[in-house]
């Protein structure tokens, strides 16, 4: 069915400039009209725009379907398909799926401009490399015809030209063989793959330049396979797509910021190797950094701390799935700001690209000009040492052995450990270093003097103008004190008749006393000894405190407990590989001994712990045993002395004693074991063991 253009004026109500306009790229043929001096165009239905399709079929004009123009002709291939090369498969398929995506293409685009900008950049074309428009409407015409014909559309693209192209002499097997040696390391050494392949398959095996050849074209087709196996950051850099910008989605400051954390390239005074946490806000791209010894949930909330006093709160932050981004803590922490978290997967640096690049502005700027600077990496270390002179290196060595000298032997273990000296770092120039304070008040005088007052190349303009010219009001905490409460811990506790047990402490306060059964909100601090307590409504209901633990630090004894968990781990290990070895044993020397001598053995009193303690709470027991009896008001009246008077007990219905011993066995023996007596017998268990074995419970 056709159509000249003055029929589709009439048809579809449209004026002839805005139709010409239109077809300007649609394929029609010039037939001659009936009255007609010069050939008129005239448009096939199937070729036109698919709006104007649709509205001539709503007037009933539509071309009949051919009864033999079915999907199964399409679908059956030939043996022109079955014998083509994969490779030519596969480029039918994207010839025919690029016609199919220009049919479905917008009118805004023209066809120069369609190729440029939509198919150059989509990457599922790039084996068909550059496409002019001469090819694609060479390729529309066989699309259409193979349509009209009803044969199959992939087999119409498939190039039956020239002869199999590539390497020949490798068979499939020695192809496949190579191809896994190929990724078995990052720099393929071909001429020890072709010595290994010849033990493989002896006289069979091609020549050497067979397979050198088979190589450069195997890295010619899969140049992300080749370089995800040489490098799977460096394939992450050159081919993942990046489409769009990651900074759009950042409207306002404050409106996302990213977090995250790496080894400082310096070393400090203490031997140690800091690390570095950073909060970077994608809008206006000022950052925040953090010094530490390691990232943790607490270190993340000082840097946290720092930064809202400094920005305001973020709507949200992007953090990996790192332990300490995704502990509770850290979770509650966002929970109490109300801060959004996305967590993007493990090893994705192009997800966080904003915060991974100020770390390596910050190396490059700051830490290779000041002391203790040991590179971004060990090659780069390596370079560090050689350019030092071997009368350097000496003086180095001597220096530090004369510094060393000077020191005792717990100083002199203690760097060891920290710093682990070692040959390979003789010669860095670790003479004048700074301490970790030191090395924070440098980077954020870095960023406040230098980074945040020039203009960036993304932003085209400095990072502290951006952020001034930006008018939204910033959400912050102006009471530190409340902010240090909410970025600490979070739990929910049940009120005992000893207060709050959390953190293994016991926290204490008047106002409890009426919540004893009940559970509430409890917000920790640093502060060891002191927790806020609020209701499930989150009324505040008092400060408790556990006054023994007041002014130590809270994160610094848990990581003191971590650590000598560590050590004992290590030592049981050592114990146990110690034990797996078959040494001489006590066993083997006694059957070593032919003789046996006679012993006389004097025994003594042995000074035991229990006994040690024994001697010094039983003073204590009694003396307070005494006091609460003087004041108790209640009597035993089931045993009386001679005279028939009961006896005076104290409150709980227990005599006074001498000794926890006596108290335990008193408890076994009258059914008086309560929760008080387990807790003595958790703090005191030799004694509980002694009272069990003297009790005379039926």
């Amino acid at each position: 069915m056709e159509f000249t253009a003055k029929q589709l004026t009439n048809k579809l109500n449209i004026s002839h400039v805005a139709l010409v306009s239109t077809l300007r790229e649609v394929e029609f043929k010039l037939k001659k009209l009936e009255g007609s001096s010069k050939p008129v165009k005239h448009y096939k239905f199937e070729d036109l725009p698919l709006r104007y399709q649709d509205k001539l079929k709503l007037q009933g004009i539509e071309p009949k379907k051919k009864k033999n123009d079915t999907n199964n002709s399409k679908a059956n291939f030939t043996k022109k398909y079955l014998l083509a090369t994969p490779d030519k498969q596969k480029k039918a398929v994207l010839k025919c799926r690029l016609i199919e995506f220009y049919l479905k293409k917008s009118n805004e685009f023209s066809v120069t401009k369609w190729l440029k900008e939509v198919v150059e950049k989509d990457i599922q074309f790039d084996e068909l490399g550059h496409v002019s428009q001469k090819q694609l409407f060479d390729w529309l015409k066989k699309y259409k015809d193979s349509r009209a014909k009803g044969t199959n559309l992939v087999e119409s693209f498939i190039d039956a030209r020239g002869a199999q192209k590539g390497v020949k002499a490798l068979s499939s097997e020695q192809k496949a063989t190579a191809q896994r040696y190929f990724l078995k390391t990052s720099r393929p050494m071909i001429t020890e793959i072709y010595r290994n392949m010849c033990h493989d398959y002896g006289d069979t095996m091609p020549s050497y330049d067979a397979l050198n050849n088979y190589f450069k074209e195997w890295k010619r087709k899969n140049p992300l396979l080749y370089e995800f196996s040489k490098s799977p950051d460096s394939a992450k850099n050159k081919f993942l797509v990046a489409y769009g910008d990651e900074s759009e989605k950042a409207k306002y400051k404050n409106h996302y910021w990213e977090l995250d954390s790496t080894p400082a390239d310096v070393i400090c005074e203490d031997g140690k190797r800091y690390a570095i946490i950073a909060a970077l806000d994608i809008f206006s791209r000022r950052v925040v950094f953090h010094v530490c010894e390691s990232s943790s949930a607490y270190t993340i909330s000082q840097l946290l701390r720092k930064a809202i006093l400094k920005l305001g709160i973020p709507e949200h932050v992007v953090i990996d799935n790192g332990r300490d981004y995704t502990s509770n803590h850290f979770e509650t922490v966002c929970i109490n700001l109300g801060i959004e978290k996305i967590v993007v997967p493990p090893f994705s640096g192009e997800c966080k690209p904003f915060v991974e690049r100020i770390f390596g502005t910050l190396s490059r700027e700051l830490f290779e000009q000041i002391p203790g600077y040991i590179g971004h990496d060990v090659a780069q270390r390596k370079e560090l040492q050689a350019r030092q002179s071997f009368a350097d290196k000496i003086k180095s060595r001597e220096k530090w052995r004369e510094e060393q000298k000077l020191k005792t032997d717990d100083e002199r273990k203690a760097w060891r450990d920290a710093w682990k000296l070692k040959k390979e770092n003789v010669g860095l120039d670790l003479t004048v270093l700074m301490s970790a304070d030191e090395l924070q008040m440098w980077i954020d005088n870095w960023v406040d003097k230098i980074y945040e007052q020039r203009e960036h190349s993304t932003i085209k303009t400095k990072p502290i103008l951006k952020w001034n010219r930006d008018i939204t009001p910033v959400q912050s905490i102006p009471d530190e004190r409340m902010l240090l409460m909410l970025l600490g811990e979070s739990v929910v506790r049940r009120v005992g008749k000893k207060g709050i047990a959390y953190d293994g402490c016991q926290y204490y306060h008047l106002n409890l006393v009426e919540l004893t059964g009940h559970y509430v909100y409890v917000m920790s601090s640093e502060d060891l000894g002191i927790v806020y307590v609020f209701d499930e409504r989150m009324q505040f209901i008092c400060t408790a405190e556990d006054k023994s633990k007041i002014g130590e630090n809270r994160y610094l004894i848990r990581k003191a407990k971590k650590k000598s968990l560590a050590l004992m781990k290590q030592m049981d290990k050592l114990v146990k590989e110690a034990e797996s070895i078959q040494d001489t044993t006590i066993l083997t020397r006694i059957e070593a001994v032919s003789d046996e001598i006679q012993s006389r053995t004097t025994a003594v009193t042995k000074r035991t712990q229990t006994v040690d303690a024994l001697l010094k709470e039983s003073p204590k027991i009694e003396a307070q045993d005494k006091k609460d009896l003087e004041q108790s008001n209640h009597y035993d009246f089931k045993n009386r002395d001679e005279n028939g008077k009961a006896q005076k007990v104290l409150p709980s219905g227990r005599p006074m004693f001498t000794s926890f011993i006596d108290r335990f066995v008193w408890d076994l023996e009258n059914n008086m074991v309560d929760e008080s007596t387990n807790n003595l017998a958790a703090e005191y268990p030799d004694m509980w063991k002694i009272a069990q074995s003297k009790a005379k419970v039926g």
